[in-house]
C-alpha cells in the first residue's frame, strides 16, 4: 500500500466514524450529541470560533491543494 491509499483509507475512516456517530445521535435519549449541537457550542466563544478558523484553513491547506 502506498502513502497516498493510505491517507486516502484513514479519511475514509474518519468518513464513516463521523457518520456512523451522528446516526446513533439521531436515537431519542441518546447521549451522543449531534454534529450541530458540538459546533453551536465551539462557536459561541470566540476562542471556538478562532480554532474553528484555524481547522477549516488546516484542512484546506492539506487536503484541497493538490
Amino acid at each position: 500500500m502506498t502513502s497516498h491509499q493510505v491517507t486516502v483509507a484513514i479519511w475514509i475512516l474518519l468518513g464513516l466514524t463521523a457518520m456512523a456517530l451522528e446516526a446513533a445521535a439521531r436515537f431519542p435519549g441518546s447521549r451522543i450529541p449531534a454534529l450541530g449541537t458540538l459546533l453551536g457550542a465551539a462557536m459561541r466563544t470566540r476562542s471556538g470560533r478562532v480554532g474553528m478558523l484555524a481547522a477549516w484553513l488546516w484542512i484546506g491547506l492539506h487536503y484541497f491543494s493538490r
